[in-house]
């Protein structure tokens, strides 16, 4: 809910800058198109105030990312899915091409994991090896919430006309929450028989410790960065 009605107030402003635009001949009003680290392509609205100070609102379709990736014994195909939007005041102290920027975004972006062991091969969750009786599928996902960003770039000149802009910069996202569940049956040889891997508590208990275990691998992971660059235009 909270996510939502951030998208709405950073869609709602800028409308509003557009339509203040339009009312003043477009004066002052500049689009960007760059590619973002996460971000992927994105699209900005800049609105200068003055020389020194501008409005700037992103919206981004997020970055593809796709690989594999191995932890303990479980091979994950990982993939990224959602963008990251933002609105930020950017400050140009000599009323040039460089700015300091700070603002807010509304990030979508999350990385999401499949891991998968076929029947008669044994898998380790959490501290537990299973024997595997029926397919087991392990569905993760790393999803990093919203926050404040610092930035420093070179572009959105006040000066009419092309431009290229570059900017690095970090959204303090805190550390990513990690969740883990799955599918298919396995035993631990323990006495207590097949557990289904979706209903079991002995190894919801088994998935959470796991899911530990990669929280603490991520847990340095506290901020994402801004790193991007494009072409831009001022009316």
């Amino acid at each position: 809910m909270k996510k939502a009605i951030r998208v709405s107030l950073l869609a709602a402003t800028t409308l509003a800058l557009s339509v203040d635009a339009q009312a003043s001949g477009v004066d002052g009003v500049g689009v960007g198109v760059n590619y973002g680290l996460f971000a992927g392509p994105t699209f900005e609205l800049n609105y200068a105030i003055n020389n020194q100070l501008q409005i700037r609102g992103a919206l981004s379709s997020g970055m593809t990312l796709s690989e594999t990736t191995k932890d303990t014994d479980i091979e994950y195909d990982v993939e990224s899915d959602g963008g990251i939007n933002r609105l930020a005041l950017d400050y140009h102290p000599f009323g040039g091409s460089f700015f300091l920027s700070a603002g807010y975004a509304v990030n979508n972006f999350k990385l999401s994991a499949l891991g998968t062991t076929s029947a008669g091969q044994s898998v380790t969750i959490g501290d537990t090896t299973y024997d595997v009786d029926a397919n087991v599928a392990l569905n993760g996902q790393l999803d990093w919430d919203n926050g404040a960003t610092l930035s420093l770039g070179w572009g959105h000149s006040p000066a009419k006309g092309w431009g290229a802009m570059v900017e690095i910069g970090a959204i303090f996202t805190g550390t990513p929450t990690v969740s883990l569940s799955g599918t298919g049956t396995v035993d631990a040889n323990d006495g207590n028989g097949p557990q289904d891997v979706s209903s079991s508590q002995l190894v919801q208990d088994a998935l959470n410790k796991e899911a530990d275990k990669i929280q603490k691998d991520v847990g340095d992971y506290t901020f994402l960065p801004i790193l991007q660059a494009g072409v831009t235009y001022r009316f």
